[in-house]
């Protein structure tokens, strides 16, 4: 568990390997990403808390097993994605959070004039 936390990078995993680094990080709370495109990667992706296949160049089992496909094999796109999310998410946040203090203001109004 902890030599996984000291490597950053594994290359070249088998697939057994891929499931137990997954599991382990996922056992200290970490949260997992996983990008695959082949048939053995499909468990991998599977299993991780962000499962990432390639659109082009996957396979078709991979593709079904992850919660994002990257339509043009391309990872800058991950980035454009979760800046999207984010301001997405942010916009929402205050939304509510507009919606409360009006919501609350029509309420105290209301016990006033009772």
């Amino acid at each position: 568990s902890q030599t996984i936390k000291d490597v950053s990078v594994f290359a070249r995993v088998s697939p057994e390997h891929k499931l137990r680094i997954i599991n382990s990080l996922r056992k200290d709370g970490e949260i997992v990403a996983m990008t695959g495109d082949g048939i053995n990667d499909a468990p991998s992706v599977k299993k991780s808390d962000v499962g990432i296949s390639m659109g082009i160049r996957g396979s078709d089992v991979t593709r079904e097993a992850a919660d994002m496909i990257l339509a043009d094999d391309n990872y800058a796109t991950i980035v454009s994605a979760i800046e999207e999310g984010r301001g997405i998410f942010n916009n929402i946040r205050k939304f509510i959070r507009l919606l409360l203090s009006a919501n609350f203001d029509e309420i105290l109004i209301s016990c006033i004039q009772s």
